[in-house]
């Protein structure tokens, strides 16, 4: 695999190395003020993620093996033997993956509004994702105007990350429709789960399965807050946490 170049900066030299992985369409920015907030206790890693910020793009369309691939190759580099992993969202994903391909490198995950598990839908809502499906299968076959009729349904019924994905949006298919359930259930790490309970992007019921998934896990839900739930004045609360958290952790954790 070839190694994309990364887009990073560190904060702090002190205390147990913690790698910052941000969401989708976002940057390492994103996570700055809370990770200048941990850098007191904890040596700060802020990645941009292959395709995002200031790192390169991926080489092709990417899932989540390839992405923890890239950051395990980062922590070889660095020489960092165990690594607390923090990821928002997409970086949730990726943090997951990376933990159950390379348990001995990670000591612990926060996930914060993490995704990764597939969403419950209603019947009705499940009927209609798969007419949506059926159509674009069709449309694909189409004899006649099939460029231009998937060009009206991807703008009809496609996300705004979708939409918004350019060159990476074979990749955002990819992993998308990864469900890490199995995964979830194999690593016995310590984990933190934070969710903004007005979060309509991963609804809080995520959290709550991946409470009930992961063996050693804390939920931590927070009325009001969003997917972005770590913004602004968040940054100081979802700070606090982690900290809390990581300082119950003892020096090194062994995977089994």
């Amino acid at each position: 695999m070839a190694q994309v170049e990364l887009n990073t900066i560190q904060i702090g030299n002190n205390g147990h190395p913690l790698i910052m992985l941000h969401g989708w369409g976002q940057n390492l920015q994103s996570l700055q003020p809370m990770g200048e907030l941990l850098a007191t206790r904890s040596n700060i890693h802020i990645i941009d993620l292959p395709g995002f910020g200031k790192s390169a793009p991926p080489p092709e369309d990417w899932d989540t093996t390839q992405y923890a691939d890239r950051i395990y190759q980062y922590l070889e580099a660095k020489g960092i033997e165990s690594a607390d992993m923090l990821g928002h969202s997409f970086g949730g994903r990726v943090s997951i993956r990376l933990a159950h391909q390379y348990p001995h490198k990670v000591r612990s995950i926060t996930l914060i509004n993490s995704g990764g598990l597939q969403r419950q839908r209603t019947t009705q809502q499940a009927l209609r994702s798969q007419w949506v499906r059926t159509l674009r299968n069709a449309f694909k076959v189409s004899p006649m105007y099939r460029d231009e009729l998937l060009t009206w349904h991807s703008q009809k019924y496609g996300s705004r990350d979708y939409l918004n994905a350019g060159a990476m949006r074979g990749t955002m298919v990819k992993t998308v429709s990864e469900d890490l359930t199995e995964l979830a259930r194999k690593i016995p790490l310590p984990v933190l789960l934070l969710w903004g309970e007005a979060d309509t992007e991963t609804p809080v019921e995520m959290g709550h399965r991946y409470h009930s998934l992961f063996a050693n896990s804390q939920l931590i839900t927070v009325p009001h807050r969003d997917h972005f739930m770590f913004q602004s004045e968040g940054s100081h609360l979802c700070a606090y946490y982690v900290e809390k958290f990581l300082e119950r952790l003892p020096s090194h954790v062994l995977a089994s």
